[in-house]
């Protein structure tokens, strides 16, 4: 009986299986069915994801050239220095610890310290701010003195792989020093650098990981630059391996036709180059200039300055200098957010007069007559006291500072840049039609945005409402209630220079793509901003400015200046101003236009920008041989020639034979004095004269060299 009821149980537990591994079977069949009826696309998703994927083929970024032909910006290897410094523990023949053992050096001192003095020493020559070989030596020593020093010791960020490769090949260190870190990623990288530093580092654009964020020429260029980074459908072989997929079987079909394929191959394409407007030899001489300025006339942290050179017929900028005080550097450089010359507004002062001059000569309602006569040195315009205008600087007046007299010419007005004689103008003129002066200035002065071709923060041009203030209306006729940027300057003074016709300033020349060249071709913005007569009338003006006005300590006798000064006060802080000065050369053939402007310091418009403008103009003109400035062509010999017959007729006669005193003289002074003594000059280097092989009063034959040595000061 009980074994009757054993079997029973046992057929029960039996059945029981069975039912549970039937069941168990269909709902694996049933998960058979749905995965390759239902979720089959889903699967195939996923299994596309784990064994195919789109490899990136990262494109070659574009050199940015400038016009004479050097690089700029490049994209070059750079590396984070990092070096094993760690120890390990000293064992036994029987593979114990020693006893009382210190621990062992991984990088031996047999390695170490014949290399560690060069290492140091070529980081050292990288110039980063306070951090010379002694420095890095020091770093090394605390490190490797520590108990457990790291094994992944960070030296140096960002040195150029040149420097990184040297390290590495040094006797033994190429085992020590780490090129993978721990999560597999290289310690070398690709990095956007310019070639020449700081110089024109405003105008090339400080670049960020993040292209998109750049600024200057590769950020408003980064599409052209960029290019298109290849995509290649590749499959996994094995882990951690991929092969693109471009293999096709016997029957012509290709080996990923079995996934989803969703995503289209894309061939790489590298960035075209693009050729910048920017000339390096007059970059350079910008910057040193201006620099020299900030140092002289300023010296401190809240001192900047701009330098731009403009070629006059196409709007080309050859130089554009933007400096201002790097606390880091400890010295005036070019700062990503200090684009002074296109972003910074300010009150231009009376370089704005000539803007003034050309809106009322254009307005055929007046008359306007350089010897027209017409009031300075002081006058209230409104019986207030906010109503006066002075011109502190006037000549005219005697021992006593009484005023002599009251009225003078236009011309001289201009000359001697007063103020009251602008204000008197606009008074008489436009006093009841405020607005209609403001139009007419608005007709020949981008009050606008100019849409550069540098991504930089542009703002317009900001002007008071002169309807509701007569101090405003008396301070817009002589450079204030007005806010304008120096690209815009120069552009209204760079259009007198091109015969009229204004140009837009544009920074690129040209892009070369596959090779090809495609250049960019000037743009016109105004075709005239006034007639032939009122151009010439301007430009005598402008002449008789550097002539015998404020602008005569740069007065050149062997090529034409045409500009003015200007300086406007900071209100906020008295006895600092903004000086400026704007203009074009050769005068009598203008090719090219300047601005330089200094901006807070304790200087005016004459003494702190002009010598800058001087000093660009004298290079500018030695260094461009086809020059024509209507009365010689400088850099020629026949212009070499004239040049020495009239420096040699107005010196003062030598005694024949008698070396004279050469130094600090120019090369036209000095070859007209020697050649008065009857003796030759021969030159070495360039500037003034610094040294001469002959001292003063040596007797010499006539007809022998004497040898020079010459300086640039800049």
């Amino acid at each position: 009986m009980s074994h009757t009821d054993g079997d029973k149980k046992q057929l029960q537990r039996m059945t029981m299986v069975y039912i549970l591994l039937m069941v168990a079977g269909f709902f694996v069949v049933g998960g058979f069915i749905k995965i390759q009826l239902v979720e089959r696309k889903m699967w195939m998703d996923i299994a596309e994801k784990h064994e195919a994927e789109e490899i990136k083929d990262e494109a070659r970024r574009g050199n940015i050239y400038s016009s004479d032909g050097k690089i700029m910006a490049t994209t070059i290897p750079i590396c984070n220095l990092y070096v094993d410094m760690g120890s390990r523990l000293v064992y036994d023949k029987k593979g114990n610890v020693a006893k009382d053992s210190t621990r062992e050096k991984i990088l031996p001192d047999s390695l170490y310290w014949p290399v560690i003095d060069s290492v140091c020493a070529m980081l050292g020559e990288l110039g980063r701010p306070g951090r010379d070989a002694q420095y890095y030596k020091e770093r090394f020593e605390n490190e490797r003195a520590k108990a457990k020093p790291s094994r992944c010791f960070l030296v140096e960020r960002n040195i150029p792989y040149t420097t990184w490769d040297k390290i590495v090949h040094f006797n033994g260190w190429g085992r020590y020093v780490v090129k993978l870190m721990g999560d597999g990623t290289s310690v070398i990288r690709q990095s956007r650098e310019h070639i020449y530093g700081n110089l024109a580092e405003n105008c090339m654009g400080f670049g960020y990981n993040d292209h998109r964020l750049s600024t200057g020429l590769e950020g408003y260029y980064n599409s052209v630059l960029a290019g298109q980074d290849g995509l290649y459908e590749c499959r996994r072989l094995t882990r951690g391996v991929w092969i693109p997929v471009t293999a096709v079987d016997d029957e012509g079909q290709s080996a990923s036709d079995t996934l989803a394929r969703d995503k289209q191959k894309r061939e790489r394409i590298d960035g075209a180059d693009i050729v910048a407007t920017i000339d390096t030899r007059y970059q350079d001489i910008a910057e040193t200039a201006l620099r020299q300025a900030l140092h002289r006339s300023g010296g401190t942290s809240r001192s900047s300055g701009c330098a731009i050179l403009m070629e006059a017929q196409t709007g080309y900028v050859l130089a554009c200098s933007n400096l201002a005080w790097d606390s880091v550097y400890g010295e005036y450089r070019e700062l990503p957010d200090k684009n002074i010359a296109c972003s910074d507004l300010y009150n231009p002062g009376s370089t704005i007069k000539t803007v003034l001059l050309t809106a009322m000569m254009n307005d055929s309602s007046i008359v306007i007559d350089t010897a027209m006569r017409i009031r300075a040195c002081v006058k209230n315009f409104t019986g207030r006291q906010d109503g006066e205008i002075k011109d502190d600087h006037f000549l005219y007046k005697d021992k006593e500072r009484k005023i002599r007299k009251d009225t003078i010419s236009l011309k001289e007005a201009i000359t001697i840049s007063s103020n009251v004689a602008m204000c008197e103008l606009g008074w008489q003129n436009y006093n009841d039609r405020r607005n209609e002066l403001k139009r007419l200035m608005e007709r020949v002065f981008p009050y606008d945005i100019l849409h550069l071709d540098l991504k930089t923060g542009e703002y317009k041009p900001i002007v008071n409402d002169i309807t509701l203030s007569q101090r405003d209306f008396l301070g817009l006729c002589f450079g204030y209630a007005q806010s304008i940027s120096a690209m815009q300057l120069i552009t209204f003074y760079n259009a007198l220079a091109n015969g009229g016709k204004m140009m837009k300033p544009l920074f690129c020349k040209a892009i070369i793509k596959n090779g090809e060249r495609q250049e960019i071709k000037p743009v016109v913005m105004r075709e005239s901003i006034c007639d032939k007569k009122s151009l010439k009338t301007l430009n005598d003006l402008l002449v008789n400015v550097v002539e015998h006005g404020t602008g005569d300590n740069i007065k050149d006798n062997s090529y034409g200046i045409a500009g003015k000064t200007g300086t406007s006060v900071n209100l906020n802080s008295p006895g600092v101003f903004n000086a400026s000065f704007a203009g074009y050369f050769p005068a009598e053939n203008p090719r090219y236009t300047c601005l330089v402007v200094v901006k807070n310091v304790p200087a005016y418009g004459r003494s702190a920008a002009a010598p800058v403008f001087k000093k660009i103009s004298d290079c500018v003109v030695a260094l461009d041989n086809r020059l024509e400035n209507g009365k010689i062509e400088v850099g020629s010999r026949s212009g070499r020639k004239q040049l020495h017959t009239v420096a040699a007729k107005s010196a003062t006669r030598g005694e024949e034979g008698v070396v004279p005193e050469c130094r600090n003289m120019t090369v036209r002074e000095a070859i007209a004095t020697l050649e008065s003594c009857g003796l030759r000059a021969k030159f070495e280097g360039r500037g003034r004269v610094v040294s001469q092989n002959y001292t003063k009063g040596t007797k010499l034959k006539t007809g022998s060299t004497v040898r020079l040595s010459l300086r640039n000061n800049l």
